[in-house]
């Protein structure tokens, strides 16, 4: 008798043997989980700390919910010291949140339902957000939850009745967060002349591989596009409205080079591979090109008179993405000079990460790894240009996402 294959055979027929996919793209791709998902959870984890110090379990409602996908986010905060908690890796466990998403689609409640099924402190609601806040007759919640542009769908009248809604319904401290499409990223410049009074034209052809963004595959549908200013005033307004007070602890632009489309030129700016080339940054096992990881503003300097606050932020920021850029280029071929200067002239902390950038160029061998640049020292570049963004001081809607946190107080 012949070698016994019928447990391999389970195997194959299971999908267990299939081709693994790499994250350089789509929905998930390296950028989304390691810096847009980890960038929310650093915003919100000091926040909810302060919640679970008064009450163990939280309270949670989802806004676009889609599938659930706010709840895995949520549940995978890390903790800030595993000194404090040897225990367990996140502030919080999927079982101490009682979670209710609401969407409009039925296929993603559906999907959702399917996905946390036999999980009783997880629900999810079918309603539409722009007739209202449908779980005003419950008890308050911690957290009303939004992400990755969910409330763009809704007009600026729309989201500021809800808004006002979510005002009185909450609880003193509770948390609403919102993610917003932001007005001033450099991948639609042709949306910057507009105002949050009207819906523009979206599209989601990222998701689709680069030959077929066809127009016959490209579906267009209108969000709302933000401001700083356009949201604050809009929470300004609502909670004054709920007789209420707002602190905004959160007011940051999130994926200001990396975002969705700034490489599809859908939007009047030339496609470039900045978020492909981060994606390689991430993977471990890709180098980065970093002939494609400059930032070039120029195709935008028409704006510069018309938005000079806006020009400022963007070609700050990009000075300092493109000095990191210099000086790995530099650390790759050994010329200590131009890597001494790039260090010298910039000021801390980025002067700082930097410095251990250079160390680990120039300590690669202590790292048993096949390739030292794909498996440590991207990666650490990659968090480097993501630290630049998380220390912005000043947000005004320059990312794909403009990203708040509002606390509800009580009106004075």
């Amino acid at each position: 008798m012949g070698p016994r294959t019928e447990f391999y055979e389970i195997a194959v027929r299971s999908g267990f043997y299939g081709l693994d996919q790499s994250s350089l793209q789509g929905k998930k791709d390296n950028v989304r989980k390691f810096w847009e998902d980890m960038s929310i959870k650093l915003w919100l984890r000091p926040l909810i700390e302060e919640r679970l110090a008064r009450r163990p379990r939280l309270r949670v409602v989802d806004l676009g919910c889609g599938s659930g996908e706010g709840l895995e986010l949520l549940s995978h905060i890390p903790v800030r010291s595993h000194a404090d908690h040897a225990d367990r890796d996140f502030l919080v466990d999927a079982e101490a949140i009682e979670y209710a998403g609401v969407d409009l689609s039925p296929a993603m409640v559906e999907q959702g339902r399917r996905n946390y099924a036999g999980r009783p402190n997880v629900r999810f609601v079918q309603a539409d957000l722009s007739a209202g806040f449908p779980l005003a007759g419950e008890p308050p919640f911690d957290l009303y939850f939004s992400s990755y542009g969910s409330l763009s769908h809704l007009t600026a009248a729309a989201l500021t009745e809800l808004m006002v809604q979510l005002f009185k319904h909450a609880g003193d401290d509770a948390l609403i967060v919102l993610d917003l499409l932001g007005r001033y990223s450099p991948e639609w410049p042709c949306h910057w002349p507009g105002s949050n009074r009207e819906m523009l034209p979206y599209n989601m052809a990222y998701l689709l591989p680069a030959a077929e963004r066809t127009p016959d595959r490209i579906e267009w549908f209108r969000n709302t596009f933000w401001s700083a200013d356009e949201l604050e005033a809009l929470v300004r307004g609502a909670a004054v409205r709920a007789r209420r007070r707002a602190e905004v602890a959160v007011l940051a632009d999130r994926s200001i080079f990396v975002g969705r489309h700034i490489e599809t030129g859908l939007f009047g700016a030339p496609a470039v591979p900045l978020r492909y080339q981060v994606n390689r940054l991430l993977d471990h096992g890709y180098r980065g090109q970093l002939e494609h990881l400059r930032v070039n503003l120029s195709p935008l300097a028409e704006h510069a008179a018309t938005y000079p606050r806006v020009w400022q932020a963007l070609n700050r920021h990009a000075a300092q993405w493109n000095s990191v850029i210099e000086l790995v280029a530099a650390l790759m071929v050994q010329r200590d000079d131009e890597v001494r200067r790039l260090i010298e002239m910039t000021p801390a902390p980025l002067s700082d990460d930097m410095k251990m950038l250079a160390w680990l160029c120039r300590n690669g061998e202590r790292f048993p790894v096949a390739d030292v640049w794909a498996s440590v020292i991207g990666p650490q570049v990659a968090m480097v240009l993501r630290g630049l963004e998380l220390g912005q001081e000043e947000a005004l809607g320059c990312g794909h996402a403009l990203f708040a946190v509002v606390r509800v107080k009580t009106a004075e």
